[in-house]
């Protein structure tokens, strides 16, 4: 039973235009459109369908960790978001975590709007053509798989609805059950398979279309490859989800999702999508997230904004990242500033010089340098750091500021590198030698260092210990991706920046490739796919200006220091790294350690640390040391939200759903 009167009470900038009011639509300002007023025309059908895509599961710029997806006109202080960012538990940046799992998320609502869509829109056939009719069927199926996959990476099994259910039905027809965990993420895959073989083959930015479904269907089935393959390294105790098939996935399953992943990557490939490159590969991977690449590289971008003369305050029409990741300052975040610090974990995934040397008595010191400068501008460095951080320096295009972001001075540096690698805050060595600033924002203290006079103690944008964990570094570096290299001082306050988010991009899509085929080769043991894996690899290496990568014949197993409980060869460590590189603020490194079941070791008892500059005065040379990040918030993950608790509120409300075991 469907009802053919539609709400339609807000749309976000989304599949190509704006809509802002009842007049805009050439509708009765009621509030209550009928079906057909809609379903007849393809702006109608926009109109309809933009509500959809604005409350997307998708991570984006706006995703508040604890407190989930940002839609609508939702309150709730959202430029919060970036303190609470996914990236701060999934080791990428010092921030505040608010929780370790991911919100409840049960989104039936909109897919009964889907569900109600996909089955009126055959009876419009008098309005569009067979063609268009399969085209919004198609779209219609890829914005279902979205919000099922939302859920099924939470929970496992969900209850799957096909149809719109009748609500003056009997309670028990209404009661779905949980279907397995497998039938869910095959539900997700017959929905982007059709979605893939009926949307068009092109669309405008910010609409989907079949190259954006299979992109989808390259991340949902990776997902769900891992969930197969790693479940049951956990060795969770068995219980009613478990024996139902609720919950996990059998080892011998992964195959088939691995193999899906691999066919809808080179369905893309022969789409004709690339990645965007350029002689000068630091420009080239900045562009890659500030310009619009649609049919190039990007496969589906969330719009943003433009921001117009006042700030919509708490809409989620912008964003306020560049108020959040760069500094307070002229020109750069003139509220808040820099909440989410790059970590070390991060940034030592990179290739770029050694910071440090053995002496000749075979123990590590720091290495010397003339200048902090000297970090970034060898050329050790892989052109993709310098487009992902702002190291001690460098200069942010928009406002031409240098990011100053020494942390301090040590009078002189006799020992090694452990004697200054504590795990505390501070130690015997530092204290005798260290020196560090209270000074205020905007300000630089100037010091007399055993005799020397006049010598700087922090950079302006650099460490302070005081003033808490906003406005100036907290790790030595800043976020440079994502940042509006054209932003004015105006669109660098909360809620003011509308860059877009690229939800699905070619290079993530060579990595899932790889990543799949290297398992596929680990489980079948074919060394074809192994080796065909790093092709793709090394694609998105050169992008990013590194050095290729060989892949190891007889690779070692890692997994002991890496923290993890099932052997990990050095290969396949690569490919996951490589992902953390490239997706570096992305949103998808909790998610990717989640998924091979890593998170809860990496993520005992972390502290993360900084990329921190010092000038040594007696020696006139700077040296880089891996201090903890001076909050010194510690973090954990427990293991038991792998699989998330089915929300409370939804199982009194069904008997026939099961509870997740563990909880």
């Amino acid at each position: 039973m469907r009802k053919n009167n539609i709400y339609i009470l807000f749309v976000a900038v989304i599949l190509g235009f704006t809509v802002s009011s009842c007049h805009d639509l050439e509708l009765e300002p009621k509030g209550i459109f009928d079906e057909g007023t809609l379903f007849n025309s393809d702006y109608g059908i926009r109109t309809y369908l933009g509500a959809i895509y604005n409350e997307l599961p998708i991570e984006d710029l706006n995703y508040y960790h604890n407190r989930g997806y940002a839609s609508g006109n939702d309150i709730g202080n959202y430029w919060e978001a970036q303190k609470n960012s996914p990236a701060v538990l999934g080791a990428e940046a010092a921030g505040r975590r608010d929780g370790d799992g991911t919100p409840e998320y049960w989104p039936y609502e909109r897919i009964r709007r889907i569900n109600n869509f996909i089955e009126a829109i055959p009876d419009y056939s008098a309005f569009h053509s067979e063609e268009q009719i399969n085209e919004y069927l198609g779209e219609a199926h890829f914005l279902r798989a979205f919000y099922y996959f939302g859920m099924v990476k939470r929970y496992g099994g969900v209850p799957i609805i096909r149809e719109v259910q009748d609500p003056a039905a009997p309670l028990e027809e209404l009661w779905t059950p949980r279907s397995t965990e497998y039938d869910s993420w095959k539900f997700i895959y017959e929905d982007l398979k059709f979605a893939m073989e009926n949307m068009a083959g092109t669309s405008v930015t910010g609409r989907a279309n079949r190259y954006s479904a299979a992109a989808l269907m390259t991340r949902a089935m990776l997902y769900a490859g891992s969930t197969a393959n790693y479940f049951e390294t956990l060795n969770i105790t068995a219980g009613p989800a478990i024996n139902a098939g609720l919950m996990g996935m059998r080892r011998e399953q992964a195959a088939e999702f691995y193999q899906y992943v691999v066919e809808a990557a080179h369905f893309i490939q022969e789409g004709g999508y690339r990645l965007h490159d350029g002689a000068n590969k630091e420009i080239a991977f900045t562009e890659v997230f500030t310009e619009d690449l649609n049919g190039v590289e990007d496969l589906f971008v969330k719009l943003f904004g433009p921001y117009g003369n006042q700030s919509i305050y708490n809409s989620r029409l912008n964003h306020s990242w560049d108020s959040m990741v760069l500094p307070l300052g002229t020109g750069l975040a003139s509220d808040v500033g820099s909440a989410l610090h790059p970590a070390w974990d991060l940034i030592k995934l990179y290739q770029m010089p050694a910071l440090a040397e053995e002496n000749e008595n075979g123990d590590l010191v720091p290495v010397r340098f003339n200048s902090l400068n000297d970090l970034w501008q060898s050329e050790e460095m892989e052109p993709r750091a310098r487009g992902t951080f702002f190291f001690s320096g460098m200069t942010e295009l928009a406002s031409g500021e240098v990011m100053d972001l020494q942390a301090g001075v040590y009078r002189r540096f006799p020992g090694t590198l452990a004697d200054a690698t504590a795990d505390a805050q501070t130690n015997d060595y530092m204290e005798q030698y260290r020196i560090r600033t209270h000074a205020g924002r905007g300000e630089i203290d100037i010091q007399t260092v055993d005799g020397v006079p006049g010598v700087k103690i922090n950079g302006l944008y650099g460490l302070s210990l005081s003033g808490g964990d906003e406005g100036r570094s907290t790790t030595g570096v800043f976020i440079r991706k994502y940042v509006n290299p054209r932003a004015t001082a105006g669109e660098r306050g909360l809620y003011r920046s509308s860059t877009p988010f690229k939800v699905f991009r070619y290079a993530e899509v060579l990595l899932n490739r790889a990543e799949a085929l290297y398992e596929l080769g680990l489980l079948t043991g074919n060394e074809s796919q192994k080796a065909e894996a790093f092709v793709y690899i090394n694609e998105v290496r050169a992008r990013a200006g590194a050095r290729p990568y060989t892949m190891v014949a007889a690779p070692e197993d890692v997994s002991e220091e890496i923290n993890a409980l099932y052997p990990i060869d050095e290969n396949l460590q690569f490919i996951r790294d490589e992902r953390a590189r490239e997706l570096a603020f992305e949103n998808h490194r909790f998610f990717d350690l989640r998924r091979w079941r890593v998170l809860h070791t990496k993520m005992e008892n972390f502290y993360p640390r900084g990329l921190m500059g010092y000038y040594v005065v007696n020696e006139g040379k700077y040296i880089f040391l891996n201090d903890r990040e001076k909050e010194n918030r510690g973090l954990n993950y427990n293991r038991a939200n792998y699989h998330q608790q089915i929300p409370g509120g939804q199982i009194n409300r069904n008997p026939n759903l099961i509870r997740n075991d563990g909880h």
